[in-house]
C-alpha cells in the first residue's frame, strides 16, 4: 500500500510540473523489476530529435548479430555526406574513415548527424520501422534523416510517444529483440554523454540514455541502473516558448522528481524503513 501511495504522489507531482511547463510535455517511468508505473501525457506523439537514434542503433546491431552486415567494416565519410549540426564529422579536415561500429558509437555520445546517416543507410529506414512494428511500437515512426528541414516542414518528423519509448526501453532491459543486440545497444547508450539526464541525476549514476532536442522540441529517454530498483524514463516536450535553459531547467527537475523517488524505494525495505 505505501509504495502505491509514492506512485499516486509521484503521478501527481509530474502532473503539477507538466501542467505548469509553457509548452507541451509528457513523461513516462516504469521500474523493471516490479509493477510500478506512471506517466503524464504518455501517449501523446511528440518530435523525437535525436532519440530516434535508439532505434537506428538497434536495427543496425539486430542486423549484424544476424550477420548480415559487418560493424569492423570501415566507411568513408566524404565531404558531400556531411551533415550539420550535432556531432564532430562534418567539421574535420581531410579524408575520414572509420568503422561502422564506430559511427554508431558518435551517433549516441555526440549525436552525430553525419554518422547517424550512415548508419541509417546500413540500418535501412524501413527495416527500422519494420522493426518498431514487430515490437508493437506504432506511434515511434522514422520518416525522415538528419537534418532534412525541408521533410521536417511537410509534417515528415520523426516521432515517438513517452510510453513507447519507455516500452522499448523495458524491451532492450529484457534482451529483445535479440540479446546479443540489445546488450550491446544498452552498452553503447551508457558510454559518457552531455544528455539532460546526465546533468540531472547524482553523479556516478549508471544510465543508459539518449537525448534530443531540435527546436522547440527537449528529450531524453534512458534506463537508470539503481542497485535494486532500475527503472526507465522518457521526457519529452513540444511546443515550447522558453530559452534552453529553461527548457532543459524543466527537464532536469522533472528528472530528479522521479529519481528522489525511485531512489527512496531502491533504498528501503517493504514496510518503508531506509536501509541502505
Amino acid at each position: 500500500m505505501g509504495e502505491a501511495i509514492l506512485w499516486q504522489r509521484l503521478e501527481a507531482d509530474l502532473r503539477c510540473a507538466v501542467d505548469a511547463f509553457p509548452g507541451v510535455a509528457g513523461v513516462a517511468v516504469r521500474e523493471l523489476k516490479g509493477p510500478g508505473a506512471c506517466g503524464v501525457n504518455a501517449d501523446e506523439v511528440f518530435p523525437t530529435a535525436s532519440t530516434i537514434k535508439i532505434p537506428i542503433l538497434v536495427q543496425l546491431l539486430c542486423r549484424a548479430h544476424a550477420g548480415e552486415i559487418d560493424l569492423s567494416r570501415r566507411v568513408a565519410v566524404p565531404p558531400d555526406q556531411h551533415v550539420l549540426g550535432s556531432g564532430v564529422l562534418a567539421y574535420l579536415a581531410g579524408p575520414v574513415e572509420m568503422t561502422l561500429l564506430d559511427l554508431a558509437i558518435l551517433m549516441i555520445i555526440v549525436s552525430d548527424n553525419t554518422a547517424t546517416n550512415l548508419c541509417l543507410e546500413a540500418a535501412g529506414m524501413a527495416e527500422t520501422n519494420g522493426l518498431l512494428a514487430s515490437l508493437g511500437l506504432v506511434e515511434t515512426q522514422l520518416r525522415r534523416k538528419m537534418m532534412d528541414h525541408l521533410a521536417a516542414v511537410r509534417e515528415l518528423e520523426n516521432v515517438s510517444t513517452p510510453a513507447e519509448l519507455v516500452t522499448l526501453l523495458a524491451l532492450l532491459y529484457e534482451g529483445q529483440p535479440f540479446p546479443a543486440a540489445a546488450a550491446q545497444a544498452l552498452e553503447i547508450m551508457k558510454k559518457p554523454k552531455n544528455g539532460f539526464l546526465n546533468k540531472a541525476l547524482p553523479p556516478g549514476t549508471e544510465v543508459a540514455n539518449k537525448p534530443g532536442w531540435v527546436e522547440g522540441v527537449r528529450c531524453d529517454a534512458g534506463i537508470v541502473y539503481l542497485p535494486r530498483r532500475p527503472y526507465a524514463i522518457a521526457l519529452m516536450t513540444k511546443y515550447a516558448p522558453v530559452d534552453s535553459d529553461e527548457h532543459e531547467q524543466f527537464l532536469a527537475a522533472t528528472a530528479r522528481r522521479v529519481h528522489r523517488t525511485m531512489a527512496a524505494l531502491d533504498g528501503s525495505n517493504r514496510y518503508g524503513r531506509l536501509v541502505y
